[in-house]
């Protein structure tokens, strides 16, 4: 299948974690089949080189810029380009209609639903902010989607023409499925993100607990340091990695022992699904999109010492990746999704009735 310079994937303001691995498995995917253009931050002007046949624009912008002017570079590249047959806009709200389908996809929980979790007052801030403009955005979507049922839920609510389900792709959880374990564990807990809705207080809890039954275990944290508590910093058993890139977090995971997870909150099961089919056992917190991975897969729900509720726990051994899809499934479903939205949307691009937002 070839596809033309027909298609602009925004990923601007997304250069890590689950962003920049969907816009490395989208830039791959295109590059093959006669390439498409992107929106990217400056952190990944690597996949330039990497995938030639794409066509890339590199956003520069400063956070304060984004506050008050979110958008406008895109009347540069539509300088460029013309207009889009798709613009898809991931985790930045639409403003105006640029393409001819319009597709907003939301890379937060948040931006969605106000959740009772701990936030910093600036994250508070920021969701708020952007919670605002992606609801107003939602009116100008052919296209609205989401990585897990229970955020299409919270989505019902805004009365979106399109929903769509577009979860995270798992190769490297499927080649694990396919392949047996080479080499030892080590005995090593792996934990991924240190963001406060990811509950670090009871992650430690959690390893506390392992700890008692495997001696010498080791706790390895991957995530920014600045938000990991000071308890982290104290012990002699736990080891800050910092912020890796994604190929050394799968690195990690495939040698761990344990993965461990008590986020209260999510918009995808990506992060969960690594974890529990890369390490040899997984510790997750009991919340819809991890329900959502294990539906149909045999997983216990364990008590922890000192914490209320249970977690979902797994073994490597007993999974099938029954929920589980390819990056190849899922950009064909995007295209999928695309072609059907382009036979209802008026000639100009414009349905009756929806209106163009001006700069927030």
């Amino acid at each position: 299948m070839r596809v033309e310079h027909s298609f602009l994937f925004n990923f601007s303001a997304s250069y890590s974690q689950g962003g920049y691995k969907r816009l490395h498995e989208f830039a791959r995917w295109f590059d093959g089949r006669g390439g498409a253009c992107f929106a990217i931050h400056p952190n990944n002007t690597h996949l330039i080189d990497q995938f030639p046949r794409n066509r890339f624009f590199v956003v520069r912008r400063p956070h304060l810029l984004r506050l008050i002017d979110d958008w406008s570079y895109l009347n540069e590249i539509g300088a460029v380009i013309g207009r889009p047959e798709l613009y898809y806009a991931y985790g930045i709200p639409l403003y105006r209609r640029f393409g001819h389908v319009n597709w907003s996809h939301v890379q937060n929980v948040f931006v969605i639903r106000r959740h009772e979790v701990p936030l910093s007052l600036s994250n508070r801030l920021k969701f708020k902010l952007l919670a605002n403009r992606f609801h107003r955005g939602f009116q100008l979507a052919d296209i609205v989607s989401a990585e897990s049922r229970y955020s299409l839920q919270l989505l019902d609510r805004e009365g979106i023409r399109r929903p769509a389900l577009s979860v995270n792709g798992s190769d490297d959880e499927l080649e694990a499925l396919r392949c047996a374990p080479t080499g030892e564990r080590a005995n090593v807990a792996t934990l991924v993100g240190t963001i406060s809705y990811k509950d670090l207080g009871e992650s430690l809890r959690v390893f506390q607990f392992l700890r008692r039954s495997h001696p010498g275990l080791k706790l390895e944290v991957i995530g920014d340091v600045c938000h990991v508590p000071d308890a982290f910093r104290t012990d002699a058993d736990i080891i800050l990695r910092g912020i890796l890139p994604r190929s050394k977090v799968v690195e990690c995971l495939r040698r761990s022992r344990f993965y461990i997870s008590t986020t209260q909150v999510e918009n995808s099961f990506n992060a969960a699904a690594e974890g529990a089919f890369l390490s040899e056992e997984a510790f997750i917190s009991d919340i819809p999109p991890h329900r959502e991975l294990l539906a149909g897969e045999f997983a216990d729900r364990v008590p922890i010492p000192g914490r209320s509720q249970p977690l979902l726990h797994t073994r490597r051994g007993n999974l099938k990746g029954v929920n589980l899809r390819s990056w190849n499934d899922i950009v064909l479903d995007t295209i999928a999704v695309f072609q059907d939205a382009r036979l209802t949307v008026s000639p100009g691009g414009v349905d009756p009735g929806r209106r163009v937002l001006a700069s927030p």
